[in-house]
């Protein structure tokens, strides 16, 4: 338990500071005066200033904030955030999106140079060595064969016994090819679960099509080489960022439309479960969930809601189409703080939920 707090703090800490180090980059590069650089919410820890920025540290670890000057209230200095011109204020407020984008493509990079299995994609598009291969049972079909041997959804096929022949599966095909070959008999089936080897005696069915009655997955681990790790990355990056985007579309039509939440989103709870679980899985399953978590952090906060990137980038483009600000300051500030609050309330909401799963577990 205390690896995963830790580990926890860490990965939303990294999280954190890469989002906010673009704002604040973009911010110095533009020459906006920043007042505080802040790694989550109040109440404060620890603080210290250097130069004109307060740098501080805070209690809660479930985000952090970049204050500029006169981004929340007006001002007339000529560093001020709100007096800088649309192109400017678009690129600082973009510049977090961009750097969790940075991080994932980073880490992906990392991973398929040391080796890793692929998220989205599958091993064999990727241009390098298969270094290992996990045959996955990903689905059983109702009253097939595996049902009644009693295999199970995340079980691992490791060999397939049959008097004396023994086939290792170190492929899907090898799997395939050793039921197709012993229809209507009884075969041993060797897998792996909780890390314990189990022996099922399967009598297979005579169909054409799945005698055993499974859904695999082939889940392997690539090696690619460092000139081409930047690519394969970048790919892998765009697939994920784009179903991500797509769920993140059917999450919001149907909170909008019906007003529920999926049972597959998560809050800060659930974020602490899995990271736990990415512990225990080892640093590559780990590296793989701070990618994709950077990911979509990226694209909830270029989302056109206030209080996000992407609320402020909405107000950026409008005026910058109508060539002046259509909402004041004052006005654009309120709608803001109640976007901020509905976020908060959404939080807390499926906070709840998740808690409410752990304790009817």
């Amino acid at each position: 338990m205390f690896l995963t707090i830790i580990a926890f703090i860490v990965v939303l800490g990294i999280l954190v500071i890469v989002h906010e180090l673009g704002h604040f980059i973009a911010a110095k590069k533009a020459n906006v005066k920043v007042e505080e650089f802040a790694i989550g919410f109040p109440p404060r820890i620890y603080s210290k200033k250097k130069g004109e920025t307060q740098y501080s540290i805070n209690l809660i670890p479930l985000g952090g904030y970049v204050k500029m000057l006169g981004e929340l209230e007006a001002s007339n200095d000529k560093r001020a955030f709100e007096n800088q011109k649309p192109g400017k204020r678009f690129i600082i407020s973009i510049a977090g999106v961009v750097m969790n984008l940075v991080l994932a493509w980073l880490l992906l990079t990392i991973g398929f140079m040391v080796g890793m299995s692929p998220i989205v994609s599958t091993a064999d598009s990727i241009p390098g060595k298969k270094l290992s291969s996990e045959i996955i049972i990903a689905d059983i079909a109702k009253d097939s064969p595996a049902e009644a041997a009693s295999l199970e959804p995340n079980d691992v096929a490791l060999k397939g016994i049959f008097g004396e022949e023994v086939v290792e599966f170190k492929s899907a095909q090898d799997l395939s090819a050793f039921t197709s070959n012993h229809k209507n008999q009884s075969v041993y089936i060797v897998v792996k679960r909780e890390n314990q080897e189990i022996k099922k005696e399967v009598f297979l069915s005579g169909k054409n099509e799945a005698p055993l009655g499974v859904s695999i997955v082939e889940k392997s681990v690539v090696r690619v080489p460092w000139y081409k790790a930047p690519y394969v990355a970048l790919r892998e990056t765009y697939d994920i960022t784009k179903l991500t985007g797509q769920f993140l579309t059917g999450f919001f039509k149907n909170l909008l439309s019906k007003g529920q939440v999926s049972e597959e989103v998560g809050g800060p709870v659930a974020i602490y479960v899995y990271t736990g679980l990415a512990v225990k899985a080892g640093a590559m399953v780990l590296l793989q969930f701070v990618a994709l978590l950077s990911i979509n952090l990226a694209l909830i906060n270029i989302l056109p809601f206030p209080a996000l990137d992407g609320g402020r980038i909405l107000f950026i483009l409008l005026e910058k189409l109508f060539g002046k600000k259509i909402v004041k300051e004052k006005i654009e500030n309120i709608i803001h703080t109640a976007g901020f609050a509905l976020l908060i309330l959404l939080i807390i909401a499926i906070t709840y939920r998740d808690i409410a799963r752990l304790i009817a577990k």
